[in-house]
């Protein structure tokens, strides 16, 4: 916070809509052995091949279930599925270049958060901020929750591959690979509600938007050096992947 920010007065209070938190909780796991999907033309290559890494994962998707619990009022069950995407490295020969193909795979977590009760129905006139409520419910659901669901929210660490294998298939049976994969994430569940803030004044910028007028050479003679890119780095996790390839052969479990 700049000087100018923190001389500033306090002028009134305001109310806003925000979303609050009620409840959220830290998961770490090793979802173990999950199987791995693929299209047709990958799954012949991988039918083809002797072994395997698993290069990189990545959460492509995140879908969750909410329902309230029985005779806990305020209490909710949030279901959580992650879809999972996996770049792996197929060898059909011991030396020769490998065919990358991609796999995917979902998992699934149960928790118990507290979400407060929601006894009204919320309608906005503007399309994209109601978008981003929860929906009201209907029927059975409604009667039951007494309400609107609170919204459920997951932020999700890189994921990590921790072990893959490569199980041929028996009898033609096509060959299946499946990953053990560590995740770190927060789940919350969380309701609009108006909340009253101290206003200090208006954000108005406090500098000017410059000008580019440089030429080429003179806004790379400003670029600094990147020395670091000239000399091996310490060991440290990988920024994007956060794993080690395991390497599995063909008839090894």
């Amino acid at each position: 916070m700049s000087d100018l920010n923190q001389n500033r007065a306090f002028k009134e209070a305001v109310c806003i809509d925000a979303m609050r938190v009620f409840d959220s909780c830290s998961s770490q796991d090793c979802l173990e052995a999950l199987t791995l999907t693929f299209d047709e033309a990958s799954a012949t290559v991988i039918n083809d091949a002797q072994y395997i890494k698993a290069k990189c994962i990545e959460t492509t998707g995140c879908s969750f279930v909410i329902d309230p619990v029985p005779f806990n009022r305020g209490f909710y069950s949030v279901d959580v599925t992650y879809t999972f995407q996996v770049e792996v490295e197929a060898y059909e020969t011991v030396g020769e270049p490998p065919t990358v193909v991609y796999g995917t795979t979902t998992a699934s977590k149960r928790v118990i958060l507290f979400g407060s009760d929601g006894s009204t129905q919320r309608f906005m006139s503007n399309s994209t901020a109601a978008a981003a409520l929860p929906a009201p419910t209907s029927g059975c659901a409604a009667c039951c929750d007494n309400g609107t669901l609170p919204v459920a929210g997951v932020s999700i660490a890189p994921p990590m591959c921790l072990d893959a294998d490569l199980t041929p298939g028996e009898a033609g049976a096509a060959s299946t690979v499946t990953v053990t994969i560590g995740i770190f994430a927060i789940i919350q569940l969380m309701r609009p509600v108006p909340i009253l803030i101290p206003a200090y004044d208006y954000g108005v910028p406090e500098s000017d938007c410059p000008t580019e007028s440089d030429t080429p050479c003179e806004l790379f003679s400003k670029i600094q050096f990147p020395t670091a890119e000239f000399f091996p780095q310490p060991l440290s996790p990988e920024p994007n992947c956060g794993c080690t390839p395991p390497v599995t052969e063909k008839g090894k479990s």
